[in-house]
C-alpha cells in the first residue's frame, strides 16, 4: 500500500523515517500502532506518523485476512479466474503474499522484496512499488504454468439489504462497525464501493465490503 505525505517530517529517533511533503511512501504495517505505520522510503525503513500521511487503499488489500479465509473469500461463485486479493504474509512478517483463482482452486505467490532499493518482485521483473507490481500482472500472467491475469473481485450483492460477515472485524477507526464471523448486518449505504455503512445490534457505521457476502433471509 502506498500513502503520500501530507506534511514534512524529521524523525528524532532511529527508527524513524523522515520525509517530505508531496513524496510516496510505501506502507509495510498499519495494524501494529494506529498512530505509527511502518513504512519504507528510498530503500529505507522505519516509522511515520499516521496523521502526517493520506493512505491510497485498494479494494485488493485486506491486510490481516488468512490464508484460509482468503481461500473462502475468492472461491465465492461470483469470482472468475484471476480474481485476486493482496494480504499480509502468514510465514513471513512484514512481507506480502497475492491470492489468486484458477480453475476454482486458489493459488498464493509471494511477493519478494529488494529491500536495499526498495523493488517488489514474484518473478524476474522488478517494480518500485506493490501497485505497480499489479498492474503489470493485469496484463501479463502471474503464474509461469498457465495464463493468469488478475483482475478484480466481483461483489455481486445487488439488492440486498442483509450481509453475513465472513470474518471477524475489529474497527481500527471511530465510526467503523466492528462485528464476527456469521454475523447479520443490515447494509444502509453502498455509495463507496470499499467500506458500506450499516447497523448491528444498534451500532452504525462502516465496514470492509469484501469482509462481507449476500444473505438471503428467505425461508
Amino acid at each position: 500500500m502506498e500513502a503520500m505525505a501530507l506534511h514534512d517530517f524529521r524523525g528524532e529517533e532511529a527508527d524513524e523515517l523522515s520525509f517530505t511533503r508531496g513524496q510516496i511512501l510505501k506502507v509495510l504495517d498499519k495494524d501494529e500502532d494506529r498512530h505509527w505505520f511502518k513504512a519504507e522510503l528510498n530503500g529505507q525503513e522505519g516509522l511515520i506518523p499516521s496523521n502526517y500521511i493520506r493512505l491510497m487503499e485498494h479494494s485488493w488489500y485486506l491486510g490481516n485476512i488468512s490464508r484460509v479465509d482468503s481461500e473462502r473469500l475468492l472461491l465465492q461463485e461470483d469470482n472468475a479466474d484471476g480474481s485476486f486479493l493482496v494480504r499480509k504474509s502468514e510465514s513471513t512478517p512484514g512481507e506480502f503474499s497475492i491470492s489468486v483463482r484458477f480453475n476454482n482452486a486458489v493459488q498464493h505467490f509471494k511477493v519478494l522484496r529488494e529491500k536495499r532499493y526498495g523493488l517488489y518482485y514474484v518473478w524476474s521483473k522488478r517494480f518500485n512499488s506493490l501497485n505497480d507490481l499489479i498492474s503489470y500482472h493485469r496484463a501479463n500472467s502471474i503464474s509461469k504454468t498457465h495464463t493468469i491475469l488478475l483482475r478484480s473481485m466481483e461483489l455481486a450483492f445487488k439488492h440486498n439489504t442483509f450481509v453475513q460477515a465472513l470474518f471477524d472485524f475489529d474497527p481500527q477507526e471511530a465510526g467503523e462497525l466492528g462485528f464476527r464471523r456469521g454475523d447479520i448486518i443490515t447494509v444502509t449505504n453502498r455509495e463507496d464501493k470499499n467500506w458500506w455503512m450499516g447497523t448491528l445490534n444498534n451500532q452504525h457505521g462502516v465496514f470492509p465490503a469484501t469482509y462481507v457476502a449476500p444473505y438471503d433471509n428467505r425461508p
